[in-house]
């Protein structure tokens, strides 16, 4: 299985302590695909040559302020987003984007569920995977905590969304922190073979980066996850949690999750 880490693309000094340190890629923010300027796109590029580093995936896919479900969607404004995005994510060789979005995703009170599943079914065929298969890239919806976002809380739910979207290119991700906190259950495994395309992992209380020190319940909770996500088909997985000190907590992190996936 291979490690990657959630970092910004500009991370230039967190990039040369993971070249040294076993990253086997980088998994950046897909919104500053969009943002940045040509020139630090190019710089962005010159680093991970640098420091051969691939960059192969990318989260936080639609800002909180451009709703997908709701009231006031702007297909016009997405559509232009979108192409922008996936051109920038092609350049860099970017094959995989993380649908979590919980904002961009959330309904407001009183909205129908089954209302605002339709409505994200029918952005991901109309919009978002037609130019994700221009690009070559696949879209996994990520299921977030409750708190976090009103639609989608499961694996069987960002499941039941790309069922629904009918799309060849979007299928689902697992995130140990949401499973944990939302007490998603993985026992009819066979259901979601094939379906389940990256996993993130993260301390699952605190959300910090997973260490040899934690207590030996959390890293029995790691070894039946990263089984789990294995058994159904899964090779990806990205570090998402909170650090205060990169350089030394990355390491950490990287020895026991390859101790556990090799």
């Amino acid at each position: 299985m291979k490690i990657g880490v959630c970092r910004g693309l500009d991370d230039f000094e967190a990039m040369k302590i993971a070249c040294v340190n076993g990253v086997d890629y980088w998994e950046c923010g897909f919104g500053s695909l969009v943002s940045y300027d040509d020139e630090k796109i190019r710089m962005c590029k010159d680093a991970l040559k640098r420091y051969n580093i691939s960059c192969t995936i990318a989260n936080g896919f639609i800002p909180g302020d451009m709703k997908v479900v709701g009231v006031d969607v702007d297909y016009g404004a997405l559509e232009k987003y979108l192409k922008k995005g996936f051109e920038r994510a092609k350049s860099l060789g970017i094959k995989t984007v993380v649908f979590g979005s919980g904002k961009a995703r959330s309904f407001p009170d009183g909205f129908s569920i089954e209302k605002a599943k339709e409505q994200l079914a029918f952005f991901l065929k109309e919009y978002a995977s037609p130019l994700a298969a221009e690009a070559g890239v696949v879209i996994v919806m990520e299921p977030l905590r409750f708190c976090e976002s009103s639609l989608i809380h499961t694996v069987s739910d960002g499941l039941e969304i790309a069922e629904m979207s009918c799309c060849d290119n979007v299928f689902a991700l697992a995130d140990l922190y949401h499973v944990y906190g939302n007490n998603d259950c993985f026992d009819d495994v066979s259901k979601f073979g094939g379906k389940l395309k990256h996993a993130h992992i993260a301390e699952p209380v605190k959300r910090i980066y997973p260490s040899s020190d934690d207590s030996e319940d959390v890293v029995s909770i790691y070894r039946s996850f990263i089984e789990t996500i294995k058994n159904m088909g899964c090779n990806t997985l990205s570090i998402e949690a909170h650090t205060e000190n990169f350089a030394v907590d990355f390491p950490r992190a990287v020895e026991i999750l390859k101790s556990i996936t090799d």
